[in-house]
């Protein structure tokens, strides 16, 4: 595919998912290992560890020096954690490093991590260790750079430490420094938790009054596709209230054996919390005492939503074989577990969308079919490495919208005009640093602070060679 808009380069072939030639040196690496005896394996496995600590080393101090190229001041902003592509993180204005750490700019950790083809969490968290391991413990950091301490090792003790006060970080640096390279967590954990509370007490009731902000309970899918209909429930909560709820589990789950469930005990314990959210089938399971009417059955009262795309002879029609549907964020379900699911809930049909309608309005905001139709088309955000969730992104005009009152020309909101973008990226656009364009086949390219180019397709993300052209790249808007 040529693109004029990046010189004539061509990124349609870029869209592979096959890996480069190997080079010459490689081929002849390749056959030198294959050539080793058990000795020199061992020789060359040393080797390789301290060219892996070098490699860190390197990735550590450049992120460092990044920092220092990106002060932050009152014309930057300084770059928080909020909003940082992740759950939960929206509005926290705490900075990349611990307390002690110079403020490193806004939006300086964008193209570090394009740079580094991560996301821009990552990208952040790795200016964060460099800013921690530098300032707060020092001792470690000296290790590291004498290859007497491995980075990751490194990095995650500045990761278990980020939360202390500098006071208590420099402690565990001096208990750790030493033993860091051959400790387990086990212990690492043990002596930041001596630290905390060294250095930074609070009354008993305090901390529980502060425990209950940690109350919570997750639903966690698995997003590569192959979640099986299974899913994991994570909660934290009071001590008692989870007990009696463990014991009346337990008690279900028995129960359901009694009734001749042969599933093993950790199975029937995952169905007994089905049974106790639905009230229903607490009913059908313990039935009715002598004498009492039948019980009236009445809707499940749970407010799930699963997005379910599959076709209605798939569940309607008794000839066709168990086929797969999709459920949405989470990956292949077949049409017997979908119609066990719809059978307990209530379900809401809508048509199928044609991606590639090619309707336009005149409005700023997208009607809710259009933004739907972006939504199964992207899936997530559209920025390099970025996979927050397309339902919880902005939907941005690729070239700015101007209102029609304004002398913008009319059709300019429509879906292939339109990319779903996470609300930093989204500003990080907007801010002028980046710009992208939308290609025929659906791809990106997107360009960032000092011309670095990147390619976004369906199969993910990818640097491109050179620098591209920015006379067809969309501005700040």
């Amino acid at each position: 595919m040529e693109d004029p808009g990046f010189g004539g380069l061509s990124v349609g072939a870029l869209w592979s998912n096959t890996g480069m030639g190997i080079t010459a040196a490689e081929q002849h690496d390749r056959t030198v290992v294959d050539d080793l005896d058990p000795s020199g394996v061992l020789a060359r496995v040393s080797e390789a560890e301290t060219a892996e600590r070098r490699a860190g080393l390197a990735k550590l101090e450049l992120a460092l020096q990044w920092c220092v190229l990106h002060p932050a001041s009152p014309d930057t902003g300084t770059a928080v954690w909020g909003d940082a592509g992740l759950p939960g993180l929206d509005g926290s204005d705490e900075h990349l490093g611990g307390e002690g750490c110079p403020q490193v700019a806004a939006f300086a950790p964008e193209p570090f991590a394009a740079a580094l083809g991560v996301s821009t969490f990552t990208g952040m968290q790795t200016l964060a260790d460099a800013l921690d391991l530098t300032h707060r413990l020092p001792n470690t950091w000296a290790k590291v750079r004498n290859l007497t301490v491995a980075p990751w090792k490194a990095r995650r003790l500045a990761q278990a430490t980020h939360h202390l006060s500098q006071q208590a970080a420099t402690y565990v640096d001096e208990q750790l420094a030493d033993r860091i390279d051959t400790c387990g967590s086990a212990l690492i954990d043990r002596i930041v938790t001596q630290a905390a509370a060294r250095f930074d007490p609070d009354p008993v009731e305090l901390d529980e009054q502060e425990a209950k902000l940690s109350w919570n309970v997750h639903l966690t899918h698995r997003a590569d596709g192959s979640f099986a209909g299974t899913s994991h429930l994570e909660a934290t909560g009071d001590t008692l209230a989870f007990t009696k709820l463990y014991d009346l589990v337990c008690d279900h789950a028995h129960h359901l054996a009694e009734l001749g469930d042969l599933d093993p005990l950790g199975a029937r314990k995952a169905k007994a919390l089905g049974v106790i959210a639905d009230a229903q089938s607490q009913l059908d399971l313990f039935g009715q005492a002598p004498g009492e009417s039948p019980p009236v059955r009445r809707p499940s009262l749970s407010r799930t939503r699963l997005y379910l795309h599959l076709t209605p002879s798939d569940l309607i029609d008794p000839m066709v074989p168990i086929g797969v549907g999709e459920v949405e964020k989470l990956g292949p379900a077949t049409s017997r577990r979908i119609k066990e699911w719809l059978g307990s809930s209530r379900a809401t049909v809508v048509p199928v969308l044609n991606l590639d309608r090619a309707y336009s309005v005149d409005e700023h905001d997208p009607p809710e079919w259009m933004r739907e139709t972006v939504i199964l088309r992207d899936r997530h955000c559209v920025f390099p490495w970025c996979r927050v969730d397309a339902r919880g992104c902005d939907l941005d005009h690729i070239t700015p919208y101007v209102p029609i009152d304004d002398g913008g020309p009319p059709g300019q909101t429509a879906a292939t005009k339109l990319a779903p973008r996470c609300r930093r990226h989204h500003n990080a656009k907007t801010t002028g640093r980046w710009q992208y364009q939308r290609h025929p086949d659906g791809t990106y390219t997107w360009q960032g602070p000092h011309r670095a180019c990147y390619l976004v397709t369906p199969l993910g993300s990818q640097a491109l060679p050179g620098r591209a052209d920015t006379s067809a790249l969309s501005g700040p808007g």
